[in-house]
């Protein structure tokens, strides 16, 4: 009877052995064990706030004739330019004639068929976007304008 009662308790200090070692593994390898500081500081920081966006409406809308596939078709549009910089707004404003003479060129060289589709708009806004910030960069600084928006867009 002492046999068994003693073959009991080492089994049971046996079992805790065992379940005691893996719970201290498991802690170790997750890394419970390491400091706080050093585990708050490989926590990554709040994310930054956003910027501030200022928008600058270019009005009056575009309307431009360009070569359809069988006939001359016009172009409609309205444009936003987006930017983080305050200062970039009353430079577009100042030089709104060379913005509109060069978007309206880059306008008329567009394929209706190319603006049909949601990429033939992206490659406008991307290649609007370029020439926009060029304007801003001879007259200001280089790379302000962050995004161009067409709000408004009819073909006939």
């Amino acid at each position: 009877m002492k046999t068994k009662i003693i073959y009991g308790v080492l089994g049971f200090l046996g079992l805790a052995l065992l379940v005691g070692g893996s719970v201290g593994a498991s802690l170790y390898f997750t890394g419970a064990f390491e400091d706080k500081p050093a585990m708050e500081a490989a926590m990554p920081a709040a994310p930054p706030l956003p910027e501030e966006t200022f928008y600058y409406n270019i009005q009056p809308e575009f309307v431009v004739n360009f070569q359809g596939k069988s006939r001359v078709k016009f172009l409609m549009i309205e444009m936003v330019v987006a930017t983080h910089d305050e200062e970039v707004v009353p430079i577009l404003t100042e030089h709104d004639p060379e913005l509109r003479d060069t978007l309206l060129s880059l306008l008329s060289e567009q394929n209706a068929e190319e603006l049909k589709t949601a990429e033939g708009k992206q490659a406008l806004r991307d290649e609007a976007l370029v020439l926009i910030d060029a304007i801003v960069g001879r007259h200001h600084k280089t790379e302000r304008v962050h995004d161009v928006f067409i709000t408004r867009l009819v073909m006939q």
